[in-house]
């Protein structure tokens, strides 16, 4: 058995490392093994020796990338001594300082899976955003038992109202051509679900009414 951080799997390391580079640089389809080979510093039989495909390479890469997300946010929702409102802030944060990081990487890994139906990198994207949602999904929960928002606000609502509007948030940014930050959206969209009175009938209009004039500010 090879040793655990030995040799072998420092090269797959710096392969994958490399390999995140190219794909965020350049696409998936752009992106060469003979150029991740030369950022990684191995030859390009290498890559193969280690990896079977590029789509194969890209899936490992994935796993990486959501391994860790989800290991952090898993540490910010076991945290007792924050309340739930502080735990969202704390997820909705992190989130958004990935998306500033590594947003073009997250993009081939999502329209990659979604035009590669069926693969291993399809079945780890879709799993792989269910499972760090549901962290999302449970401080939210956790928030309506306390009192720290309107209980009348459906949970999945909530989830894709944030990811959908710091999505759009980022899309936005990128094809103005602009560094993706949303930092910013994150806050104020955490603000508007947060409620702790009784729920109203029109609150809900009022919060998609206040998101689409948050989206109308970004988009200028």
């Amino acid at each position: 058995m090879k040793p655990v951080g030995g040799k072998s799997e420092r090269t797959r390391s710096a392969v994958r490392a490399a390999a995140a580079a190219c794909f965020a640089d350049s696409g998936f389809q752009a992106a060469t093994t003979a150029e991740i080979a030369r950022r990684a510093g191995v030859s390009e039989g290498t890559v193969f020796v280690h990896y079977a495909s590029k789509l194969g390479l890209l899936t490992a890469v994935t796993v990486d990338f959501y391994e860790a997300i989800q290991q952090r946010g898993a540490t910010v929702v076991a945290d007792s001594e924050a309340t739930p409102t502080e735990r969202l802030r704390r997820l909705v944060h992190d989130w958004c300082e990935v998306m500033t990081r590594e947003w073009p990487l997250v993009q081939v890994f999502i329209h990659t899976a979604q035009a590669f139906p069926g693969t291993e990198l399809a079945t780890v994207v879709i799993e792989s955003n269910r499972q760090y949602t549901r962290l999302y999904a449970a401080v939210i929960d956790e928030m309506k038992a306390a009192g720290e928002m309107d209980p009348a606000l459906p949970t999945a609502l909530v989830r894709d109202m944030i990811f959908g509007t710091l999505e759009h948030s980022a899309r936005g940014q990128m094809y103005a051509g602009r560094t993706v930050h949303t930092a910013g959206v994150g806050r104020q969209i955490v603000d508007l679900v947060i409620g702790t009175g009784k729920a109203s009938d029109n609150r809900l209009a009022t919060i998609e009414s206040k998101i689409d004039r948050l989206l109308e500010l970004q988009d200028r």
